[in-house]
């Protein structure tokens, strides 16, 4: 499936020409894609141009001629096509009974050198099919990763509707977050297909009973540029993107200092515009704030961090920003980030 990711197949379609004295013969009906069949539509979400239908492994290049055939297979006209837009319009508008010419075989070279040919129907609606899954894959990955956005949890259904309100943010890295109750949970994410179906498989670590709750095989219900919908057969979950400007974010990434380290460095204060949105507090003028490795020592005030140039010693590691009245110095409000070594090599 990798391999088609990279794949442009060049559609070799012959060019006919016709006049009144010559000859029309009659299509074959297993080699010709019928409108409204289901490789015609395939086909037509190929060229496509919504978010949910950007083939990326599959690039038809043009011009090209498509050959229109009538119910009975006779030659009905020609159509000259010049552009994704064009195609999907003609595509559209053909009507029930009618059928198009594609000519085989359709070959092309892959990244690693091998050859890779479509010799019929049914192979180009196999690696059509297979490429609308990494498409899709792929849109879904880089709609949750947006870097101002974070997904707003909304239960629907089941017993833990203790999470409605909370929040999860997914990096493009696979890494994800949980932020509940005041508490951050970090993990990983990752999305595949099996057979026709979206998933989403969650790990959360930190806490047993989040883990119990979360790390499950869920089925992507469905997903658009504002929302999912995910379900695990018990409880079903709506998330639903929530943006701010400049970032709302408490998952950070930084690259390992040695590969395998596990372990980087944290600039903390490069990351107070993004989290301080969590806080509630409208001025930050009005508040300090200081930074804690545990819980306790945010809770008591003790033994802050005082390089802020920060190296993790965990991974993924947990910190938190305790913020205090400027004026009475009594605590407000905390944040806690996820700090998140990645390999970068």
């Amino acid at each position: 499936m990798k391999n088609l990711c990279y794949l442009s197949l060049i559609l070799l379609l012959t060019f006919f020409n016709s006049c009144e004295d010559e000859p029309i013969n009659k299509a074959d009906p297993s080699k010709v894609i019928q409108v409204d069949s289901e490789l015609y539509n395939l086909i037509e979400r190929a060229a496509g141009n919504d978010f949910e239908n950007e083939i990326t492994c599959i690039d038809f290049n043009y011009p090209f001629t498509l050959v229109i055939y009538y119910e009975n297979m006779d030659v009905f006209g020609y159509q000259v096509i010049n552009s994704d837009i064009q195609f999907s319009e003609f595509l559209g508008t053909l009507e029930v009974g009618k059928s198009i010419s594609l000519s085989y075989p359709i070959s092309s070279v892959l990244d690693n050198g091998q050859p890779y040919v479509i010799n019929n129907n049914d192979e180009l609606k196999e690696a059509i099919d297979k490429c609308l899954k990494a498409d899709t894959i792929t849109t879904c990955n880089n709609i949750l990763t947006e870097t101002s956005c974070i997904w707003k949890v909304s239960h629907l259904d089941g017993p833990n509707v203790e999470y409605d309100g909370s929040y999860f943010e997914v990096s493009n890295f696979g890494n994800a977050g949980l932020y509940f109750q005041d508490h951050s949970f970090g993990g990983t994410w990752v999305t595949y297909f099996i057979e026709d179906e979206l998933h989403l498989n969650i790990f959360l670590t930190g806490d047993e009973s989040i883990s119990n709750d979360w790390n499950f095989d869920w089925k992507v219900v469905s997903f658009d540029e504002a929302q999912m919908e995910i379900a695990n057969g018990v409880d079903s979950y709506r998330f639903i993107k929530d943006c701010y400007e400049p970032c709302r974010k408490f998952l950070f990434e930084e690259c390992e200092t040695e590969p395998g380290s596990q372990s980087a460095v944290f600039d903390l204060e490069s990351y107070f515009d993004c989290f301080f949105p969590f806080t509630g507090i409208s001025d930050p003028s009005t508040v300090s704030w200081s930074y804690y490795e545990t819980y306790e020592d945010m809770l008591a005030g003790t033994s802050p961090i005082t390089n802020l140039m920060y190296e993790n010693s965990v991974n993924p590691q947990i910190i938190y920003i305790r913020f205090d009245d400027i004026n009475t110095g009594n605590p407000l409000v905390y944040v806690p980030i996820i700090l998140k070594a990645i390999s970068c090599y």
